[in-house]
Parts: C-alpha cells; structure tokens; sequence
C-alpha cells in the first residue's frame, strides 16, 4: 500500500461496510465512504480518522442511482488524485418465495444490488487504469453459489454478481486491476431489519446456523488488497455448499428442501 492510498466503500453506514472501513482505516487508507444514511455515514467517518485514517470523506449517495455513484468517484479523484480500492458492498434483502416476489421487488432489488456494484465498476475502472493498477472487491454471498429458498430474488442478484466479477477479472487482469468476489456466509448485519418478514427470517436462520461477525468480513477484505486472489468465501458451511452446488447438485437440493420443511413449519407457527 501507497502512503496515498484510497479506498472507495459503498454502504458503509453499517454492517460489512463499516466494518471493512474501519479495517482500512487501521491499515492507514483515505476513505470515501458511501451510503444513504448521512448521519450514520458521518459517525462512520469520524471513527474512520479515531482509527488511523489520514482522511475520511463522507459522501451521502444512492447506488441504484447511476449519477450519483459517478459523482462519488469524481469526488474522490477530485479530493485525493486516485482510487486504489473500491469495496462494492451496498445491498438489501427480500424474505418472499419466488413466485411471490412483485416485478417492482425484483426489479427494485437488482437496481441496488446488482446495478449499483456495475456502477461502481464502471465508475472506478478508468482511474485506476490510469494509474496502472487498483483493487476492486465486489460482495456477492454464498447463496450467490447456490441459491436458496425464500431468497430467489436476492440470489439472483448475487448469481449476476459473481458473473459480473468473472468477466471483468479477466478483462481488467491487462491493466494491473484486481477484481475480487467477496462471498460471506450468514453474517450478523442489520439485513433481516431491512427485509421483508426479517425478524422471522432472522430467527429461522439463526436456529439454522451461526452467524459470523461483520468485522471477520471486512478484516479479510482490507488484508486481500493488493493480492491476485479471485474471490473469498467465508464460513466451512460456506464452501461445503459452493461444492456441492457444483459438484453434488442433488445433494444440495436434498438439503435446501430439508431447510425449505424446517424454515416453512416456522413461519406458519409464527402466524
């Protein structure tokens, strides 16, 4: 890392943002942090610069909005002359079957999910091939390896994702810009807040299985800058899936209808 370094961060409000904020903050990053919430995104900032960063640059925006995210980066490049690394983290989640999601859900979920990490690539690749190298770290998810029941449409977005990330991986490798996938198992974020039925999902989920800390995320996203690694899937449980969805496809079917029983028999006993 540059003593100039910068990093972009996208929903850095809270969860894995912030937390992958703070851990660039230690390792001595300028920050431009993005997300909605300009009170949070402001708190965020002033820890940012209690944790070692040089600068921290708090900028309210909208990822689903194409506009905005490019003001982000012209921002950045205007405030500091690069940009070494983009975090595309912003996101939301949807609790409803398939058939049960509206064309307004399906579409509202992949303007911000999926098209607002294609902004945030679009928007950041040409500073960085101007400068000869950078970092870009999209977050997709494990069940954006194997899609799972109740989340259709957030799967999808995460599915688009990792496509997404393969093809610029390859096309930006000519011009020293690194494109990592980012996939986290179930991690404890304010997700299930912000999603349809989320307390009943949260608690299903978390008579699933464990849930890992956001911190552990954002720590092993800030220590892969730099390194030529292709994506991260977080969680034993997490790479037990991603195999068998490629490998064991009817086994992994056999258990997502398992969880499909389990988690439907505690929905209706919650109604």
């Amino acid at each position: 890392m540059s003593l100039n370094a910068v990093a972009i961060v996208t929903g850095a409000s809270s969860g894995i943002g912030m937390e992958t904020a703070y851990a660039l903050a230690r390792r001595g990053y300028s920050l431009v942090l993005a997300a909605r919430r300009a009170d949070r995104l402001a708190e965020v900032a002033q820890q940012c610069q209690r944790r070692g960063a040089p600068e921290a640059l708090a900028v309210p925006t909208d990822v689903a909005v194409e506009s905005q995210v490019d003001t982000l980066a012209a921002k950045t490049v205007e405030q500091f002359g690069r940009i070494d690394v983009m975090v595309n983290n912003a996101g939301f989640g949807l609790f409803a079957r398939a058939i049960e999601t509206t064309d307004t859900e399906m579409r509202a979920i992949f303007q911000t999910n999926f098209f607002g990490v294609f902004y945030g690539c679009k928007a950041v690749a040409p500073a960085m091939i101007r400068q000869g190298g950078g970092h870009i770290f999209n977050v997709s998810s494990v069940i954006g390896k194997r899609g799972t029941p109740f989340h259709g449409a957030y799967c999808a977005t995460k599915f688009a994702i990792a496509g997404l990330t393969e093809s610029m991986r390859v096309e930006l490798a000519a011009h020293n810009v690194r494109v990592t996938l980012v996939c986290p198992a179930l991690t404890d974020t304010e997700f299930f807040q912000q999603s349809r039925e989320g307390r009943r999902a949260q608690s299903s989920f978390q008579r699933f299985k464990g849930m890992m800390s956001a911190a552990a995320v954002g720590e092993k996203i800030a220590a892969t800058v730099g390194k030529s690694r292709p994506q991260i899937v977080f969680s034993l449980g997490g790479k037990l899936l991603a195999l068998l969805a490629t490998f064991s496809p009817r086994l992994a079917d056999w258990m997502m209808k398992q969880y499909y029983k389990d988690l439907s028999r505690k929905l209706a006993e919650d109604l």
